[in-house]
């Protein structure tokens, strides 16, 4: 399982190593900008009023055709991310009626630009699409799946201490791609004059 996404829920210590690495994440920070409206004037202007947290999104498949139980194990796990994170000594007030617990916060890495584990909040997980109910050596009437899909989206915890020792880590990070990008237009730049004084490459305007 080596070089697997693993997410792990806070709430209860339970982690899952992903069965397929997701092939895309897709990751989005907003700023949000307020219109107030200006009656009769030329224009109205725009203010700032405070950035988002860091929103990741990506979908897991799940396939499993010899477990007699298919993935509904793992599709429990998930959908546990998106009901009362309850500590396990926390059950008891469960059946005592509607829990306000929050979902539970995750730990989590994998193609969100980060050198280490990062605190998520889960917004959403789903909808789960389910397949492949009668196949190969998993067979029954109660429809149990051997496939799923499997979306999730994530607000990262800014507040979080490991975030703030990770946000060091992008400055540099920054920094190093700033000047990575100095150096391949130098070296593009001249690459092209070479080529052209050794008659290898025409003198045209086109953009290296």
């Amino acid at each position: 399982m080596a070089g697997h996404g693993e997410i792990i829920n806070l709430s209860n210590g339970l982690s899952l190593v992903f069965q397929f690495n997701p092939q895309k994440v897709a990751n989005d920070k907003k700023a949000n900008w307020v219109e107030l409206p200006n009656i009769g004037g030329k224009s109205r202007g725009v203010y700032f009023t405070g950035f988002g947290n860091k929103e990741i999104s990506f979908t897991l498949q799940l396939i499993d055709t010899e477990n007699p139980m298919g993935v509904s194990n793992q599709i429990v796990f998930f959908e546990a991310l998106s009901e009362p994170g309850t500590q396990w000594q926390d059950l008891a007030s469960v059946f005592e009626g509607n829990a306000n617990f929050p979902p539970p916060k995750v730990l989590f890495t994998f193609g969100t630009g980060s050198m280490i584990p990062l605190v998520y909040d889960v917004l959403s997980v789903g909808p789960i699409e389910t397949d492949l109910f009668y196949t190969g050596h998993v067979r029954g009437v109660i429809g149990i799946p051997k496939r799923a899909s499997v979306p999730i989206k994530l607000s990262l915890d800014e507040e979080n201490i490991l975030n703030k020792a990770n946000w060091i880590a992008k400055k540099a990070q920054e920094i190093t791609a700033s000047g990575e990008s100095i150096n391949r237009e130098v070296y593009s730049k001249v690459g092209k004059n070479r080529r052209e004084r050794q008659g290898f490459w025409p003198d045209t305007s086109e953009v290296w």
